[in-house]
């Protein structure tokens, strides 16, 4: 497999595409924006449609990992490990700037109804319905060169949102996981304790839409299939 030809390129799209995302997200919560979904899934829509042809726009590295291990070639398995640097870079600088401008952070934890296993399973479920969608809409032959994947993939992380807000805090990305809870960490000395929920219900849902995509799509495998 090949790598990136234009990786620096690729790096600073997923750096910056992540740090408006987590910025975003900081400013909403923060500030208890009422539409804070809807202006979360708009900001990644419109960084998709700028910089999906340049690094694929993955923002999140629950995506990469599901790119990678669908199988297909989309990215090398080194140019993934610096997508994913990129993102969590992208995700901390954003956490540093919303603490500077609001002198206020936040951590990600189960809401006050739930328990961490009511999280998990939302973090697993809904971070494997945007993978689904990415793989599908942004990966595939069949629907190369559409023009809705950035919709499609805004409108899964709004929806998510509105859903599982309250239960989980809707995290579904490892980049969004560091940038908020390490910031909250720098600025309070605490917020950690349920690093390990949001960092792992994100993959293991990206793993699981690679399944789910593998059953789908499985003329995507066949011999002779363009990719």
């Amino acid at each position: 497999m090949q790598r990136m030809e234009r990786l620096s390129e690729a790096l600073f799209s997923e750096f910056f595409g992540t740090f408006f995302l987590v910025l975003t997200v900081g400013f909403n919560v923060l500030q208890q924006a009422a539409l804070a979904p809807v202006a979360i899934g708009s900001i990644l829509m419109v960084m998709i449609f700028s910089t999906g042809s340049v690094s694929g726009a993955h923002f999140n590295p629950a995506v990469t990992v599901g790119v990678l291990a669908s199988g297909r070639g989309q990215i090398n398995p080194i140019d993934a490990c610096f997508y994913v640097v990129a993102q969590i870079i992208g995700g901390l600088t954003a956490g540093a700037v919303y603490w500077w401008v609001l002198g206020a952070t936040f951590t990600l934890a189960p809401g006050a109804a739930y328990g961490w296993i009511d999280a998990l399973v939302c973090e697993i479920l809904f971070t494997a319905a945007l993978v689904f969608v990415v793989l599908n809409v942004a990966t595939t032959s069949e629907d190369a060169n559409n023009q809705y994947f950035g919709l499609a993939i805004g409108f899964t992380v709004m929806s998510s949102a509105f859903a599982i807000g309250g239960i989980s805090g809707c995290s579904l990305n490892p980049a969004v996981t560091c940038g908020i809870m390490f910031t909250h960490l720098f600025h309070t000395g605490a917020g950690l304790t349920y690093f390990g929920l949001y960092l792992c219900g994100p993959l293991i849902g990206a793993l699981v839409a690679v399944g789910l995509f593998r059953v789908v799509r499985g003329a995507e495998y066949q011999k002779g299939m363009p990719f």
